[in-house]
């Protein structure tokens, strides 16, 4: 049998001395090439968005124009197909006081009543009354 070594786990332990560090662990170009980096893709991701919204927005403004327009227009259609029919409604109504105003038909109903025309018409002088007193 063999038998297996376990070493024990290293841990890193950081001694401070005196003498300082060849170089800083970030390096200030490194991290500004780093923050530019970042600041580009959020301001293209910034400005897609924005271009999108905008985008989206026209578009409703379309979409609501076109809405409007359409039923602007059915409701016109609308409104003249009742404004002739009004028209055709009034032209029978006329037709039919023509016809009932007409004197042949007046005198058919009244004979049909049992009215005769008279021969002689009294008429009364308007005289002025005087008030007595």
């Amino acid at each position: 049998m063999t038998a297996l070594a376990f070493a024990a786990p290293r841990r890193h332990v950081r001694v401070h001395t005196a003498r300082p560090s060849r170089r800083p662990r970030h390096s200030p170009a490194r991290h500004a090439r780093r923050t530019h980096v970042v600041t580009w893709e959020l301001r293209s991701f910034a400005a897609a968005s924005a271009a999108i919204a905008v985008a989206f927005v026209l578009a409703l403004a379309y979409l609501a124009g076109s809405t409007g327009v359409a039923t602007g227009g059915y409701e016109a259609q609308r409104l003249q197909a009742e404004r002739d029919e009004l028209r055709r409604q009034n032209a029978l109504l006329e037709l039919e006081v023509a016809k009932l105003d007409a004197p042949a038909r007046i005198e058919l109903a009244a004979r049909s009543l049992g009215l005769v025309r008279l021969a002689y018409v009294p008429v009364v002088p308007a005289v002025p009354l005087a008030a007595r007193r």
